[in-house]
């Protein structure tokens, strides 16, 4: 069953009746990095519960260069959308290669007709999508790009819950929509104060306690507030 053998929050949060629905369809798969499992304007085959990994959320309509604006790993899905049937706004690209369970789309459509408790579930998953959305966007505006940069690193560490983050100066530069000077910038000011240690592809977190108190009031309130709309334990 799903629930003992599933890493992801949003099944295991799910009512018995409403995860044993899913569990008859769901499949494990593989999600490689730059994989994408969602293009925008595009309705997509299947669904999919993030078990391990890292995926972007990333706005391509009007730059040139994608913008990481969400990210999703296992506290989640990809095809929320789905859930009301629309097609979805932005592309979700694998950032850090993992596992997902999915299923078809037409079948989880289904299953959301039929259960009006799942689809209120989902829509509060939705919920928590706009909160980190928000919050993105306030960080944007008022942190600098050393807090943008160590928020999102705490981000994807409490997603694959390893200090060791397989990200590039690239991917980096991906994440926060700044030039690759500002993230070695900033990557050598955060190593100065020794909260992580950059190599190449790999950043490793040694103070995320350090990383914590930097960020202030930009880390840690979506996460709060995901457990308290989808009644999860934090």
């Amino acid at each position: 069953m799903i629930r003992e053998t599933t890493c992801n929050k949003l099944l295991l949060g799910m009512s018995a009746a409403d995860r044993a629905r899913l569990e008859s369809c769901a499949k494990r798969e593989k999600i490689p990095a730059m994989t994408y499992l969602e293009r925008r304007g595009v309705f997509q085959e299947r669904v999919y519960f993030i078990e391990s990994g890292v995926v972007s959320n990333l706005e391509t309509s009007d730059i040139p260069t994608p913008l990481e604006v969400g990210v999703i790993g296992c506290e989640g899905m990809v095809g929320a959308s789905s859930t009301c049937a629309l097609l979805p706004q932005r592309d979700s690209r694998v950032q850090i290669e993992g596992e997902a369970l999915s299923l078809d789309r037409a079948a989880f459509q289904s299953m959301l007709e039929a259960s009006p408790s799942m689809l209120h579930y989902f829509l509060r998953y939705i919920q928590t999508q706009i909160v980190q959305l928000s919050l993105a966007a306030s960080a944007g505006v008022r942190a600098t790009v050393q807090q943008r940069l160590a928020r999102k690193l705490l981000m994807y560490r409490d997603r694959i819950g390893n200090d060791d983050l397989p990200l590039t100066h690239e991917n980096m530069s991906v994440i926060l929509g700044v030039r690759r000077a500002s993230i070695t910038h900033a990557i050598h000011n955060l190593e100065a104060e020794r909260w992580i240690r950059a190599q190449r592809g790999l950043v490793q977190i040694r103070d995320r306690a350090g990383l914590v108190a930097y960020c202030g009031p930009f880390y840690g309130v979506a996460e709060a507030r995901y457990a308290e709309i989808m009644g999860h334990r934090s």
